[in-house]
């Protein structure tokens, strides 16, 4: 049987002869899910669309139902029809016979389950993507599942119990949530959108409700306490001013707060840079379960940190962040009015769509030189400190909200 793919005209310029990947090449082509009465003829939408077109003499024509693009129109036997596009696309096809039309689908999961795949190991990333599974589960109705790490398994479980985590035997449509821009996967590129946009885009929503994770025990610290974090998966991400974090703490015990570090490692090395916890905080770090981080970040008064999936975790249990970023542009990640960057050095480049993705795992436009990783070494503790300030006069006077959507 030949394989042979379609796409929409945005792709028509870019093939050239290059493979998009999927479940196609697993060889699985008695796997697709819906067989219907005629002998040969199944289709699904695990990882794109898949037409199994049987010898005869067919004529097969898909589109885009929501755009009325056309995407395919011709004559077809003993095929195997791909598509490009494995983002969410509601596709429609007619089928005729013998230049009769004998059979027709909408895109329509039904009583079928959807699954989504995160390949995406950031732990930030995948706590965004969890609200809009549940999303695309109340707008169409069907059953959902998503592939999910240990460390997320429990919170998953408590906050949202309609999704389930195994992997369903015969998907009726499976879509990817990868790490990194890859051409066929995202409707567009990652690092020029929002985060929750470039989710959206992927699963075919407009919007979701805010994710928020809840206590599942009652408070522990009598005492005022803020949660710190000075790691992140990268050492670009993280705050390189020598003087910032030991200042930022003494600030905060003088203003009377406990200051916990939720780090999972005390020391964290990375390509060369090391950061470790600032002293004058109180260790609370380890590999602990994400659902007693929520305890203790759903009653901290707020949260300090880099851009990390630990920002993301306080974000998601309702606790006011202050994110020092400057790899980063404001937009990008979760939105808190509390984000101290300074914009009077190189700053933003992550988001510089021109560079490699594989450039970031050092400073990508000053290595070598003094000005490298300038974008986290000119945030001044100062800064940081006026950022804290704004926010405590924000709750003070009641100015502190978050939009129930993302």
């Amino acid at each position: 049987m030949e394989l042979k793919y379609f796409c929409g005209s945005r792709f028509s310029q870019q093939l050239k002869g290059a493979v998009p990947g999927g479940f196609e090449k697993n060889g699985e082509l008695d796997l697709l899910a819906v067989q219907t009465t005629f002998p040969g003829l199944a289709f699904d939408f695990n990882c794109g669309m898949r037409l199994q077109i049987p010898a005869g003499n067919w004529h097969v024509k898909i589109l885009d139902h929501d755009s009325e693009i056309v995407c395919f129109d011709e004559d077809a036997s003993d095929v195997l029809l791909v598509s490009w596009e494995k983002f969410f696309v509601r596709w429609e096809f007619f089928l005729w016979l013998d230049g009769q039309e004998i059979f027709h689908h909408l895109w329509d999961p039904g009583d079928w389950t959807v699954y989504f795949e995160f390949k995406t190991p950031g732990l930030g990333d995948r706590i965004l993507l969890i609200p809009y599974v549940e999303e695309f589960r109340k707008k169409w109705k069907c059953s959902v599942a998503c592939s999910i790490k240990a460390d997320l398994q429990e919170l998953l479980e408590i906050n949202f119990p309609h999704i389930d985590t195994k992997k369903p035997k015969r998907p009726y449509a499976t879509y990817r949530a990868i790490d990194g821009f890859a051409l066929a996967f995202t409707p567009e590129e990652y690092r020029k959108l929002p985060m929750e946009r470039f989710d959206q885009q992927i699963f075919g929503l407009q919007r979701a409700e805010k994710i928020c994770f809840r206590p599942t025990k009652p408070r522990q610290i009598a005492e005022p306490y803020v949660c710190i974090a000075v790691q992140s998966s990268n050492a670009v991400k993280t705050w390189l001013n020598p003087e910032g974090w030991p200042r930022v703490v003494n600030y905060l015990k003088r203003r009377g707060y406990r200051v916990l570090c939720i780090d999972k490692n005390r020391e964290q090395t990375d390509y060369g840079v090391t950061m470790k916890m600032p002293e004058g905080a109180e260790d609370f770090t380890g590999n602990i379960p994400l659902s007693e981080r929520v305890n203790l970040l759903a009653y901290a008064d707020f949260f300090v940190g880099c851009s990390s999936g630990l920002a993301w975790l306080a974000w998601a249990s309702d606790c006011s962040v202050v994110m020092i970023s400057g790899i980063t542009v404001a937009w990008y990640e979760l939105f808190t009015p509390y984000r101290v960057i300074n914009r009077l050095a190189c700053f933003g480049c992550y988001n510089e769509v021109q560079l490699p993705f594989a450039l970031f795992e050092t400073c990508p436009l000053h290595k070598g030189t003094d000005r490298a990783y300038e974008c986290s070494k000119k945030i001044s503790a100062r800064q940081v400190i006026q950022m804290i300030e704004q926010l405590l006069d924000d709750k003070r006077t009641g100015r502190l909200k978050y939009s129930n959507f993302i």
